[in-house]
């Protein structure tokens, strides 16, 4: 699992992810025109989540939080 954050500082990222006690990496992507990564998958609105397999394809994605439907798309893909 990665996070990417698309508008914050690395401070406000690491705090929140600290109190967030998140185990997985957090990158920042950029703003505006920097934000790269979200203009190659289309992102639109926060959080928007993809389940991304072997070669880049897309499994799944989710416009706002959807644990269910994740849990699902990892389940297809013969993930846990």
């Amino acid at each position: 699992m990665l996070a990417v954050n698309a508008n914050d500082t690395p401070e406000v990222v690491n705090k929140y992810a600290k109190e967030s006690k998140f185990t997985f990496p957090i990158v920042l992507g950029g703003r505006g025109p920097q934000y790269t990564l979200g203009t190659a998958y289309g992102v639109r609105a926060y959080p928007t989540n993809y389940l991304v397999g072997p070669g880049g394809k897309i499994l799944w994605r989710a416009v706002g939080f959807d644990e269910a439907g994740l849990r699902d798309a990892l389940s297809k893909a013969g993930l846990k």
